[in-house]
């Protein structure tokens, strides 16, 4: 039942569900079956800005971040990302896309926010600099 919400949009505590169902501590490197796009889609206030610029989510429907599970270590990053999103509250601002990972092609690191954009939207996965450091 888990794939059968890929292609839609979800709340951040479905996103949390999602990225923590399998997170039993295991070491096994990608282990879901999804991952997340997240978007910005709205304005916001200076106390998100920090947040946003942190996340490369800098203007709306610009940009976007993958919450994935390529390996455990990044696993754990996404649950802390979006628990960081979450505490922000900024649900109105943001929004949530599964995405089914056997369809994926290429994961393309960058903090460029215009290539992040086009790589997600081409069905591949984007990372920053910040997530390849927690791959290893």
């Amino acid at each position: 039942k888990k794939h059968d919400i890929a292609g839609r949009i979800v709340s951040i505590d479905q996103v949390i569900d999602l990225l923590t169902c399998w997170g039993d501590g295991s070491t096994d490197n990608d282990t879901l079956e999804t991952y997340i796009v997240v978007r910005r889609k709205g304005g916001g206030t200076k106390t998100n800005k920090k947040l946003f610029d942190k996340l490369h989510l800098r203007r709306p429907c610009e940009g976007a971040l993958c919450l994935t599970g390529l390996t455990s270590r990044l696993l754990k990053h996404s649950v802390a990302i979006a628990k960081e999103l979450q505490r922000a509250r900024v649900c109105d601002l943001v929004e949530y896309e599964v995405r089914r990972r056997e369809y994926v092609r290429s994961v393309v690191i960058t903090n460029d926010v215009l290539l992040a954009d086009r790589v997600v939207k081409e069905g591949g996965i984007v990372l920053s600099f910040r997530q390849l450091q927690q791959i290893f």
